[in-house]
């Protein structure tokens, strides 16, 4: 009984020292948690190494992999300032991330018209011009000042739009009459375009505002030699000459043409084609025609035209009399006709002579006198037209005479009238 009771009692005195013992021995497995599979042990590595260690394919996608120009944190910025303010200290040392800054920030801000002119400016430096106009023109559209047309016009043209930069600065100088510049613009890039003659509109009404800018006169006398009017060409060239005295390519280009001119009666001419100059005129073989040109001091116009004429004609044939009798004759004719038309298709034909006076249509105070034995083509016909322009206090009569309608005659004059270049 006595060893019973010794034998419980050292239970009541291990018991608790064996659980002790148990829970120290467990605990480390608890820590470590669930028991792992067994198979190989990874070894435990930086993550430096564990990217050294990648598979090449997985590798190369890491290195292509974008990491970003600045951190801002976990969450990032979330005012556009703080993106402005990084823009403009990348601006010179990293253009496209400051790019990319600038509109993160606009697209939080998009009325931030100071940054987005920095922006625009940033852009074409860079030469990206279309990303340069899309700011330019987001400016203009709200604001439409002086400064942001300009912006628009020119980057317009840098982009290779020069019509729609033409047509922008022509609105421009519609909106803002006191900048005549922008219609020297026009011009310009109308020409560089191809649009001559919207060129030569706008450049011709920047010179009724400018009429000093020796610029505008070559540029407009260059539209001029290329449309095939080589007389306005020279004309506005020797303007400009005036204007900017020692260009030597300006005395090249006026030196060109005049060597392509007759001079008649103290006027330069560019002949037509198969027109010669001689002492005191032109001629043409072709149908024996002649052009003289007379300067007279004073006289009318009207009547120096119609003098001039008529004295080369047969003499009496236009005088005031014979001119009321055919006149009377054509009227006996038409009745004759519109009462019996057939009879009168039967009468022969008379040989009638022809009487026009007039005004010379695009020249002020030009006059004409055509004069004809005949309306028609008739042998030993003989014509005379004559043209008096007054010009600088004086007149000058061209006079055309040949065995030809008359119509023929003042078609010619016409065309020499366009080529002639007048004294400045």
């Amino acid at each position: 009984m006595g060893k019973m009771r010794n034998l419980f009692g050292m239970k009541r005195f291990c018991l608790p020292l064996v659980v002790a013992l148990c829970f120290f021995v467990v605990m480390p497995g608890f820590s470590q948690g669930p028991a792992k599979k067994k198979g190989k042990a990874v070894p435990k590595q930086t993550s430096k190494e564990v990217v050294s260690a990648a598979p090449k394919g997985e590798k190369a996608a890491q290195e292509k992999k974008q990491v970003p120009l600045i951190s801002f944190g976990v969450e990032g910025p979330k005012d556009a300032a703080t993106f402005f303010q990084e823009a403009r200290k990348l601006s010179s040392t990293d253009p496209v991330g400051a790019i990319r800054l600038y509109q993160r920030g606009l697209f939080l801000k998009s009325d931030a018209w100071v940054e987005r002119k920095e922006l625009a400016v940033l852009c074409e430096k860079q030469g990206q011009w279309n990303l340069a106009l899309a700011e330019y023109e987001a400016i203009n559209k709200v604001i439409g000042f002086v400064e942001s047309f300009t912006d628009l016009v020119r980057t317009l043209d840098k982009a290779g739009y020069p019509r729609t930069a033409a047509a922008a600065a022509r609105k421009a100088f519609a909106k803002y009459s006191n900048q005549p510049l922008f219609l020297f613009n026009a011009g310009e890039l109308f020409q560089k375009s191809g649009a001559d003659v919207e060129a030569a509109a706008a450049i011709q009404e920047y010179l009724k505002l400018k009429p000093d800018d020796g610029r505008a006169l070559v540029l407009l006398g260059s539209i001029h030699e290329k449309a095939g009017r080589p007389a306005d060409a020279l004309r506005t060239y020797l303007r400009a000459e005036k204007l900017m005295k020692g260009d030597k390519n300006l005395a090249d280009v006026t030196k060109r043409l005049r060597a392509g001119t007759a001079t008649v009666g103290g006027l330069a001419l560019f002949l037509p084609a198969g027109w010669s100059a001689e002492k005191d005129g032109i001629v043409n073989l072709q149908g024996g025609q002649r052009v003289t040109v007379a300067v007279k001091a004073t006289g009318d116009p009207a009547a120096l035209a119609l003098a001039t004429a008529r004295e080369t004609m047969p003499q009496g044939l236009f005088s005031a009399e014979n001119l009321k009798q055919n006149e009377q004759s054509k009227k006996t004719q038409n009745e004759l006709a519109r009462i019996d038309p057939e009879f009168a298709k039967k009468m022969p034909a008379m040989q009638m002579p022809f009487y026009s006076t007039g005004e010379v249509s695009g020249m002020k105070g030009a006059k004409k006198a055509l004069l004809s034995t005949s309306e028609t083509l008739q042998p030993g016909m003989a014509s005379a037209a004559a043209v008096a322009v007054p010009f600088g206090g004086k007149t000058y009569i061209f006079l055309w005479r040949a065995a030809m309608p008359v119509a023929d005659g003042e078609k010619t004059l016409i065309l020499l009238l366009g080529r002639t270049v007048w004294p400045l």
